[in-house]
């Protein structure tokens, strides 16, 4: 699965619990059926920056993923 800058994505399956610290961004750890954008695409080394946000527009987290350590499903 290919996934570009701006999609949004569902996350389906977490192969590495995330070590959660708030750090005044995030308020949360990411969890399996979260929706996200990709805001920013990794090549060196591969990965994602996904961001989840709440219907008031306040981001719940901001995360970099390997790809090894999430599945994602493209869903807009």
């Amino acid at each position: 699965m290919s996934v570009k800058i701006y999609d949004v994505v569902k996350i389906k399956k977490l192969h590495k619990p995330g070590d959660f610290q708030p750090d005044g961004t995030s308020i949360r750890a990411p969890i399996v059926g979260d929706v996200a954008t990709v805001v920013e695409v990794y090549s060196t080394p591969p990965g994602y920056e996904l961001e989840c946000s709440g219907r008031d527009g306040i981001t719940i987290w901001l995360q970099a993923f390997a790809p090894e350590e999430v599945e994602l499903e493209v869903v807009g």
